[in-house]
C-alpha cells in the first residue's frame, strides 16, 4: 500500500512538471530518417530540386527529421533550424524502437514479481512520462537514438541510430559500453513472438553485463543478466 501511495504521489508531481509544454504533437508528424551513402556528402537545398540553391552538406548516417515528401523525390528536412530539401532516395528512414504510448506493457522478472508499465499522457521537451510500479521515469526519441533516465538523475542511451551491427558507444555517465550485436533476432516471450529484434549488449567495468531486446515499434521485450535472471514481456494490451 505504501509503495502504491508513493507512485501515485510521483504520478501526480509528474503531470505537474509536464504540463508547461508538449511536442508530441509535432514528434507526431515527423520520422528519422539518416543519409545513406557511400562516400561524399549529401547536398541540402532550399527547395524541392537541383535548380534550387545548395545551403549545405551532410555526411554519411547524419540523422534528420523528414516533414514530408513529394512525388518528385524530394524529402523536407531542417537545416540550421531551416527548412530545406534533400533527395528521398539518398536517405534511408529509421525503424522506430520507442514504445507505443497506446498500450499498457506488463513485465515479469525471473523471481515472479509483475511490472505494469504505461504512458502517463504528458510529454515535455521531446521526453515521453511513464509510470511503472517503482516509480516515474522518461524516454524519447531523437535522430541520434533511444534514450531513457529519470528527473533527478542522469540517461542512459539504449541504442544509437543508425542501428547497424557492431556499432558501440558508452551508455551513461557510469561508463558502462553498449554494442549492437544483431538487428535480426526472432525472441519469444509470453507476449509473442518478434521478429527483426535489436540485440544490444550492456558492459560494465567490473564484467558484469546484460542483454537487453528491442522490437520495432514497441520497444524493450526482454534483457537477461551475466547470472541469467531476466526481465520479459507477458503482456501488451491497448489502454
Amino acid at each position: 500500500m505504501k509503495r502504491l501511495f508513493k507512485v501515485f504521489i510521483m504520478f501526480v508531481l509528474i503531470l505537474s512538471f509536464f504540463s508547461f509544454s508538449s511536442s508530441a504533437t509535432e514528434a507526431a508528424t515527423k520520422k528519422i530518417a539518416h543519409v545513406n551513402i557511400k562516400s561524399g556528402t549529401l547536398n541540402v537545398r532550399s527547395g524541392a530540386g537541383t535548380k534550387y540553391k545548395k545551403v549545405g552538406s551532410l555526411k554519411k548516417d547524419a540523422g534528420v527529421y523528414v516533414y514530408s515528401k513529394t512525388k518528385s523525390g524530394w524529402s523536407e528536412v531542417r537545416y540550421n533550424k531551416k527548412k530545406a530539401y534533400v533527395m528521398t532516395k539518398y536517405l534511408k528512414f529509421a525503424d522506430s524502437y520507442l514504445r507505443d504510448k497506446s498500450k499498457v506493457y506488463t513485465y515479469r522478472s525471473s523471481d515472479g514479481e509483475k511490472y505494469k508499465e504505461l504512458y502517463t499522457g504528458e510529454s515535455y521537451d521531446g521526453w515521453d512520462g511513464w509510470v511503472s510500479n517503482e516509480g516515474i521515469y522518461i524516454m524519447r526519441e531523437d535522430t541520434k537514438g533511444l534514450y531513457e533516465g529519470v528527473f533527478d538523475g542522469g540517461y542512459s542511451a539504449q541504442i544509437k541510430y543508425p542501428v547497424k551491427v557492431g556499432k558501440s558507444w558508452v551508455a551513461s555517465d557510469n561508463e558502462d559500453k553498449a554494442r549492437i550485436l544483431s538487428v535480426n533476432k526472432t525472441v519469444k516471450t509470453p507476449a509473442g513472438t518478434f521478429k527483426n529484434v535489436v540485440e544490444v549488449r550492456y558492459k560494465y567495468s567490473d564484467g558484469y553485463f546484460y542483454i537487453a531486446y528491442f522490437a520495432k515499434n514497441v520497444g524493450l521485450i526482454k534483457s537477461v543478466s551475466k547470472n541469467k535472471k531476466y526481465y520479459e514481456l507477458v503482456s501488451l494490451k491497448k489502454r
